[in-house]
């Protein structure tokens, strides 16, 4: 059986991260380049759900198909076989698209951080008893305000991969759910395709048809 034509290839996806990576570099990028990325994910976004769409529909024919034909098992299995690749290229360009929208995120955030930090003014220390004058500071004291600077942005981080951490166990449990559906579904299918070419081989025999057999549990 011919592979069934599903999807095309991810270049599109991989053009998203690119643009999400640039913005990324450049926080303080105009807002007619963010307005850009957005329609761009938007519209892989909607290609992707087409595709979906177009892979269950194929699905649904080819397995009329098969029906009509002699070898139905090896049939369906040839059908789904293909389609479940079709979705893995799918779910990959979907994940692509995904990680674009989360750095284009990231990247927003890290931009509104650096613009309220430079027009944050500082506080003006009290005056000293002594009225000292001020101290300048020491080697010790720019080597402290680096590392609070860069404990800072490990926390950032760190908070960061958690929560892209979360939607990746996320996307993982409903695909598995997806799976085990289609599972259910295929078996179903696979019996019914055995029960119809028993009835026919006993019609072409000259003998009754049985009872349908019961579906599988």
């Amino acid at each position: 059986m011919k592979t069934l034509p599903f999807l095309r290839c991810v270049g599109g996806a991989w053009l998203l991260l690119g643009l999400a990576g640039a913005h990324a570099q450049t926080p303080t990028a105009h807002a007619d380049a963010d307005a850009a990325a957005a329609a761009a994910r938007a519209q892989e976004s909607e290609s992707l759900q087409r595709e979906r769409e177009a892979i269950d529909r194929a699905l649904q024919q080819a397995e009329k198909g098969c029906y009509q034909r002699f070898a139905v098992e090896d049939c369906l299995r040839e059908a789904r076989r293909s389609a479940r690749e079709a979705r893995a290229r799918v779910r990959q360009r979907q994940l692509v698209l995904d990680e674009a929208e989360r750095r284009e995120r990231a990247a927003q955030r890290l931009s509104e951080i650096q613009e309220r930090e430079s027009t944050r003014v500082p506080p003006t220390p009290p005056p000293s008893a002594s009225a000292e004058p001020a101290r300048r500071p020491t080697q010790a004291d720019i080597d402290r305000q680096a590392q609070e600077r860069a404990r800072t942005q490990q926390d950032r981080r760190a908070a960061q991969q958690a929560r892209q951490a979360q939607a990746r166990e996320a996307a993982a449990q409903a695909e598995a759910a997806r799976e085990k559906q289609l599972q259910k579904q295929q078996a179903a299918a696979e019996h019914k395709a055995r029960v119809l070419k028993s009835q026919a081989d006993k019609a072409s025999a000259g003998q009754k048809p049985a009872a349908p057999l019961p579906p599988p549990p």
